[in-house]
């Protein structure tokens, strides 16, 4: 279980005058679930790449303190899921399978644990193909579970979740909810950037 908090955290991307996102003081606890709102270009993005340890120190200016269990977050990458709106954006193999293994032999899984646990993920996420699927070959709302498999895979203690089913038809974005409902553990912190409110609320304990 993971905690977070930021303290006056703002972040302004290299090269830019407006800063992306500035002065947030949130404090969410381990194994909480919390629903992320505010306007387009508000910065929830930026907050979750933040989160993820997806900021380079070098790509920009910082104010403020962002920690994941009293960690910066580029130190706290092992305990931190990301899914973004975008599947084909986090896609990287031809099978679905090597897809959901990709992250777990980047961090040094051993070999025979990796396909017992892609299998999981994928079963939890309610992935309708055998692992050997191209992911060429899959719908939106598919890959956007495979997506969600590949995150889970990895058994993260903090799940961020970027408007997951902004690019979905309201058919594909109600399986994806339905993903995530079915496959969180109980003490997986959650944080969810949605614009479907009324859908996504039954996802969450609050809203911030």
């Amino acid at each position: 279980m993971s905690a977070v908090e930021l303290r006056g955290f703002g972040w302004r991307h290299a090269g830019r005058k407006r800063w992306a996102v500035r002065g947030v003081d949130l404090r969410i606890e381990a194994g909480e679930r919390v629903l992320l709102l505010g306007p387009s270009g508000a910065g929830k993005s930026t907050l979750l790449a933040a989160l993820a340890g997806l900021l380079p120190e070098d790509s920009g200016e910082q104010e403020g303190t962002v920690e994941i269990d009293g960690l910066d977050p580029r130190k706290a990458r092992e305990r931190v899921g990301i899914v973004f709106q975008d599947p084909e954006a986090q896609l990287v193999m031809a099978r679905c399978g090597d897809d959901v293994a990709f992250g777990l032999e980047n961090r040094g899984v051993p070999t025979e644990e990796i396909w017992p646990r892609v299998d999981e993920a994928l079963r939890r996420v309610g992935f309708p193909y055998h692992r050997g699927r191209l992911t060429a070959a899959l719908s939106g709302g598919e890959q956007q579970r495979l997506a969600l498999a590949g995150a889970l895979a990895l058994r993260p203690a903090l799940l961020l979740l970027d408007e997951p089913t902004a690019n979905l038809d309201p058919a594909g974005a109600a399986l994806v909810r339905e993903a995530v409902a079915s496959a969180l553990d109980a003490d997986t912190t959650l944080i969810l950037v949605e614009h479907r409110v009324a859908e996504a609320l039954p996802l969450v304990d609050r809203v911030v």
